[in-house]
């Protein structure tokens, strides 16, 4: 790079390395004499950094690094420092640069013409930039007064001034000048502001103790006197550059802004008419300041629409739409809703350009300006048309649909009805006026249920459904009905509402839950011989450990635990047992839920194992991952039980039962094979035995109704009906494998559904009481003794009674102590229900937890069964009783 060379008063780099590396130790008079050495004498600049030895070492580095070591040329330093001085508020840096500049050479004139001049525009320096770009080679600095330096110096001039705004300008001469010399021009831009600022916070400096400025300033000003009253009037000239050049730059700004304003107004605005033109619906503006308020704009899709091209259109008003059988009241209603410049929406009949009409739906918006002014009409239509049509045919076929018994009802996607036939208002109690567009979900449906909601997933992917759904009446009457839904599309073939028919069937499923108890005690009749010899053969072990402990009460302490827990365990067993049976005999059908079939096939495991002939093995092949089905436990439970029964028939000397689980994809090929089958995931259930098979010819009757092939008086034939009725109202299906002596497979095929299992929760540490008074009541003295051992255990107190009458006359006397009452149901003298019913007419606050060993909650009445806190069923352990009275108490 070919530079000038510096000025006489400049220090040379190697002369100032010591001084680069003073250090805190040195005081702020060594570092003035060290500057006074290396320079000839002590700038006024430093002066204010006397006082602080790290502030004025770390000015002098930055005088090292951004001016004397700068490489630039001495003459292109000191011409940029002077023009930008023009803008620092204090006189120091313009005047003693200029007197630099004299000493370079520069006449007063020249220097005088380069501070007067007008800092460079954008425009200038973009034909500064053309310039440069035309040189061919940048890396040797320009000479002295030439073009290139002229160049130069008004682009560094423009980037200097322009802070932020000229990312532009900055990368283009970087480009130009290569990076090495654009950095040394940027560190010495850097530089001056760097001193603007100091001097700025140090205006008391005076450029008259700058030896420059003795030596040259009277031969400057001497030479061109305008100098002088360009100094004189420095702060005047100052303040007016600056606001000079902020308006100009405010005034760039503006434009640029208001040019991009319009810019991204005009894509906005091309961008509108393009979804305008584009969209389906009809749109008109309307001109309300002129005459009859003409259409000034018409869509393509009105076109389309009317049939009216865009010049028959323009200029007219909306009327000649309309035609004979247009509404006149529809039309009146614009009119004054125009009149009043407000919105309206409205469906009115018009007419296309061949005379054939068409309902159009129509919105009409008044667009204001600022001032509030009314400058247009938008109006949106949409033909209607198809939907019109479809509601009126509806319309149409609603008379014929009154005369059916079934209860059949429209509904749109969002479940508003739409239509309401008679035979609804009959079997739900609701007038059609009064449950149009109510949402029938809420209506009808009050408790959601895994089948409502499979069915809504069904219609959607299948477009057709059918099942057994529980709903409620008008009265809050519960019925059972058989709904059929339909889903209805448009001519486009998306779908717009669902056609419901529904069927009362609640006397029906009645009579079935009462063929059903039936059918369960025919089974339980089966196993009757295995309960009892089960049942026998734990209270063999419980009698005899008993009778050991009486007759020897001074026995081994290990073999009396011993004793103890084989009674324990015993009594469990045979308590799980008659929970099974009870269960299994009560029967609730109709409460669908989310199953888990590795349970119940686990449960019916247990049971088969407890009662069948011990000849009889029991495989079981259940994965860990099965999943979810919806049903009714005990109709499953009870489908299990019947082929579990049928399996061991089949198998009078002995043999193998397999009871197994998969999950299954069934696909369409396997739909083509079996009609009960649909695409979709099914848990299927393998029940299987190794008896004596079913005859070809027996093979398609078994599943009818009181077929059999046992003798007379061993079965009914209602077994596999049952099975059938049951699986097929869970909307699944069964198949069946045979061969005569080779052994008999049921495969039972109930749809999966998606859902979360829930686990059961750890077994909680129980919580003793704070002496509470329980009042006991139960006609048994051992169950009375072991409640009242069990809780006192457990720091409550104990109040017992033998009958309800007993009962009741303690609580008459100890009312405000007794603070829950643990009653059994099945009493002589006075019954737990009727105990109830008093203590609750003598204290309705009063909590009950009642027990039984025969009814369960759901059997015991309404009236009484709203008066109990909690329900016990026997047998019960004391961990069970205790953590139920401690969260009765809990109850507030």
């Amino acid at each position: 790079m070919k530079t000038s060379q510096p000025h006489e008063k400049a220090a040379r780099p190697d002369s100032l390395q010591r001084y680069c590396m003073l250090n805190e130790a040195y005081s702020g008079e060594q570092i003035q004499a060290e500057i006074q050495q290396q320079l000839g004498f002590f700038p006024p600049f430093f002066a204010p950094a006397m006082q602080n030895p790290l502030v004025l070492q770390s000015l002098c580095q930055q005088v090292l690094q951004g001016y004397i070591n700068n490489p630039l040329p001495n003459l292109f330093k000191e011409k940029l420092s002077a023009y930008l001085s023009r803008f620092c508020a204090v006189p120091y840096c313009m005047i003693c640069h200029s007197c630099s500049l004299y000493s370079l050479g520069m006449q007063s004139r020249q220097i005088l013409e380069l501070l007067e001049a007008s800092p460079p525009t954008e425009t200038e320096v973009n034909r500064h930039l053309e310039f440069l770009e035309k040189q061919t080679n940048l890396l040797v600095f320009p000479e002295p007064d030439s073009d290139l330096e002229t160049s130069l110096l008004n682009c560094a001039i423009f980037i200097a001034l322009q802070d932020n705004r000229a990312d532009y300008y900055r990368t283009e001469l970087r480009r130009l000048l290569g990076t090495t010399l654009y950095q040394y021009l940027i560190l010495f831009i850097a530089f001056i502001k760097t001193c603007h600022i100091w001097m700025e916070a140090n205006p008391e400096i005076a450029y008259e103790s700058d030896q420059r400025v003795q030596k040259y300033f009277h031969d400057l000003t001497e030479d061109e006197p305008a100098l002088s009253d360009f100094f004189i009037n420095y702060w005047e000239r100052v303040q007016r550059d600056r606001q000079t050049w902020a308006e100009q730059q405010a005034a760039i700004a503006e434009r640029k802004r208001t040019e991009t304003l319009m810019r991204n107004m005009a894509v906005e605005n091309l961008r509108l008419a393009r979804i305008i033109a584009a969209t389906s619906e009809g749109i008109l503006i309307t001109d309300p300041n002129q005459p009859d308020n003409p259409i000034v704009y018409a869509n393509p899709a009105f076109s389309r629409i009317t049939g009216y091209q865009p010049e028959e259109i323009i200029g007219r008003n909306c009327r000649f739409l309309q035609g004979a059988e247009t509404d006149p009241e529809a039309v009146a209603q614009l009119r004054r809703a125009i009149q009043q410049r407000r919105e309206i929406r409205t469906t009115l009949l018009n007419y296309r350009k061949d005379g054939q009409p068409f309902w159009n739906e129509l919105k009409i918006s008044p667009v204001l300006s600022e001032a509030g002014e009314l400058i247009y009409f938008v109006g949106f239509q949409t033909d209607v048309t198809e939907q019109k049509q479809s509601e009126q045919k509806i319309c149409e076929q609603a008379a014929l649909l009154d005369v059916a018994t079934d209860a059949i009802f429209v509904r749109d996607l969002n479940h508003q009805i739409l239509f309401w036939s008679k035979g609804a208002e009959r079997l739900y109690g609701w007038k059609a006026e009064e449950v149009l567009k109510q949402n029938v979900v809420e209506l009808i449906n009050p408790v959601a249920t895994p089948q409502l909601t499979a069915a809504l997933e069904t219609i959607v992917a299948q477009g057709e459904w059918q099942g057994e759904l529980q709903q409620a009446t008008q009265s809050g009457r519960a019925i059972m009905v058989e709904s059929r839904w339909t889903l209805m599309r448009g001519s486009s073939g998306l779908p717009r509402a669902i056609l419901v028919v529904n069927t009362d069937i609640t006397e029906k499923k009645q009579l079935e839950a009462q063929f059903l108890r039936a059918q369960r005690m025919e089974s339980i009749g089966t196993l009757a011989s295995g309960i009892a010899h089960d049942l026998n053969n734990e209270l063999t072990p419980i009698l005899a450990s008993a009778q050991l402990l009486l007759m020897h009460p001074k026995i081994h302490e290990k073999k009396r635990q011993q004793l103890l827990e084989n009674i324990q365990n015993s009594a469990k067993r045979g308590a799980t047992l008659i929970k099974q049976v009870l269960s299994f005999a009560r029967g609730v059908e109709g409460k669908r839920t989310v199953l888990q079939i590795r349970h119940l096939v686990s449960e019916i495991r247990q049971i088969v194992q407890e009662t069948f002939p011990k000849s009889i093995e029991v495989h079981l092949d259940l994965p860990n991952d099965l999943w979810l089905v919806s049903g009714d436990a005990t109709q499953l439970h009870q489908v299990l039980m019947n082929l579990c029964v049928n399996a061991r028939d089949a198998m009078p000397e002995g043999g193998t039962l397999s009871l197994s689980a998969a999950n299954l994809w069934i696909d369409e090929n396997y739909t083509r094979m079996n009609l009960d089958a649909h695409v979709g995931a099914y848990v299927m259930i393998s029940v299987a035995d190794t008896g004596m098979g079913i005859p070809p010819e027996a093979l398609d009757r078994i599943f009818e109704p009181f077929f059999t092939t046992k003798e007379v008086g061993k079965g009914t034939g209602l077994g596999l009906s049952t099975v059938l009725g049951i699986v097929k109202s869970h909307s699944g299906f069964v198949e069946v494998l045979s061969s005569v002596n080779s052994g008999t497979q049921f495969k039972v095929y109930i749809p999966a559904v998606q859902a979360v299992e829930t686990l059961p929760a750890e077994e909680e540490e129980l919580v003793s009481g704070e002496g509470e008074l329980i009042l006991v009541v139960d006609d048994e003295a051992s169950i009375r003794e072991v409640n009242q051992v069990s809780l006192e255990s457990h720091n409550y107190r104990v109040l017992t009674a033998c009958d309800g009458i007993e009962a009741i006359a303690h609580y008459v006397q100890h009312k405000n102590e007794i603070d829950l009452v643990l009653i059994d149901m099945m009493m002589p003298s006075m019954d737990g229900m009727t105990a109830i019913r008093t203590l609750n007419k003598i204290d309705p606050q009063v909590k009950i937890v009642a027990v039984s060993g025969l009814l369960s909650n759901t059997q015991i009445p309404e009236p009484v069964n709203s008066n109990i806190q909690a329900f016990l069923p026997k047998p019960y352990t004391a961990r069970e009783l205790v953590k139920t009275i401690h969260q009765v108490l809990q109850q507030k």
